[in-house]
């Protein structure tokens, strides 16, 4: 099962939101994973959550 790390929280799906996500999807390219597959939103009660699958996080991180 794949764990999912979160990345950032943001209070409503906005311009920094989608900017943050696209800076995101950009590393999944480069790397040749699937950004609709590593990366996504979580709604919450206080807005939503950006997360990335660990697979991502490492090639993020550098480890």
């Amino acid at each position: 099962m794949t764990q999912w790390i979160e990345m950032g929280k943001f209070a409503e799906l906005d311009e920094s939101a989608r900017k943050e996500a696209n800076r995101l999807a950009e590393y999944a390219i480069d790397v040749a994973l699937d950004p609709s597959k590593v990366i996504r939103f979580e709604e919450t009660e206080n807005g939503f959550r950006l997360m990335i699958d660990e697979d991502l996080y490492t090639f993020y991180q550098g480890i």
